[in-house]
């Protein structure tokens, strides 16, 4: 440790200090009137070698960090480089070039159509039922059919005026055959009836296909319970199959409207 009237480097050094002190001593009394001058030789005292530092066996020497003052500067500088980056003008966008000749127009293709490769499966053929209860009933634009109730059994007398009904409408290939089949039932249950009148309608569609009329030209409604406004005494449980290019009695179609039964010119 140092002391206020020497300086660090004369304790360090023994020379320097036996210089000092056998000044004072030969100043002898007057040591406490006037004060000795100590005049030391700089060049002697940078021929001195550096006393070596003691340092503690197994301890390591650390290393001071560095003031945080000197890296301040630099975290400022870098904090103000984005700054200094977005305030220099921004070089002008280069124009896009320009292509010698249009470009060709697009090539739109058609939709893949899947086109089937064979005809759909045929529905079951309708088999006769000898003990089928049922009439047939001639309309100016077709046939009713009646059966009995929650049933949907034809005779072969039924069967063979639908194979007839196809032969006519195998002549007219622009006219469809459509399909309304009804069936009794009660009021709260009105599923019931649709499906008995759905199993009619399909029956006679069958006929239909086997007879040689494409799927496509028949059409099936199964109707359920008659709708209202059935003339009174006609029997729910029919089907009317009739042509799509004639127009049926008002009485067999209580909703569409009346109009002559002869046959349309064709579209």
């Amino acid at each position: 440790m140092s002391h206020p009237l020497f300086p660090r480097s004369l304790v360090l050094r023994p020379r320097a200090v036996l210089t000092v002190l056998t000044a004072a001593l030969a100043a002898g009394p007057l040591a406490g009137a006037a004060r000795a001058q100590v005049t030391t030789d700089d060049s002697a005292l940078s021929t001195l070698a550096p006393a070596p530092k003691h340092t503690a066996p197994g301890a390591t020497t650390a290393r001071h960090p560095r003031p945080a003052a000197r890296t301040q500067p630099q975290a400022t500088a870098t904090a103000h480089a984005p700054q200094a980056a977005s305030a220099r003008p921004a070089a002008p966008a280069a124009p896009p070039p320009i292509p010698a000749a249009p470009p060709p127009p697009p090539i739109i293709r058609p939709p893949v159509v899947d086109v089937p490769l064979h005809p759909p499966a045929p529905p079951p053929e309708t088999v006769a039922v000898a003990g089928a209860t049922g009439t047939v009933q001639g309309l100016p634009a077709g046939l009713r059919l009646t059966f009995a109730r929650d049933n949907a059994d034809m005779n072969a007398a039924m069967i063979d005026r639908v194979k007839g009904f196809a032969a006519t409408l195998l002549q007219v290939p622009y006219a469809r055959a459509e399909i309304d089949a009804t069936a009794s039932g009660l009021p709260d249950d009105v599923s019931t009836p649709r499906r008995v009148s759905l199993s009619r309608g399909l029956a006679i569609r069958s006929i239909l296909i086997h007879a040689g009329i494409a799927s496509t030209r028949i059409y099936v409604r199964a109707i359920g319970l008659p709708p209202a406004g059935t003339p009174d005494g006609t029997n729910p449980d029919h089907v009317d199959v009739t042509r799509s290019d004639m127009v049926a009695s008002p009485s067999s179609a209580a909703s569409s409207p009346p109009a002559p039964s002869e046959p349309r010119p064709a579209p």
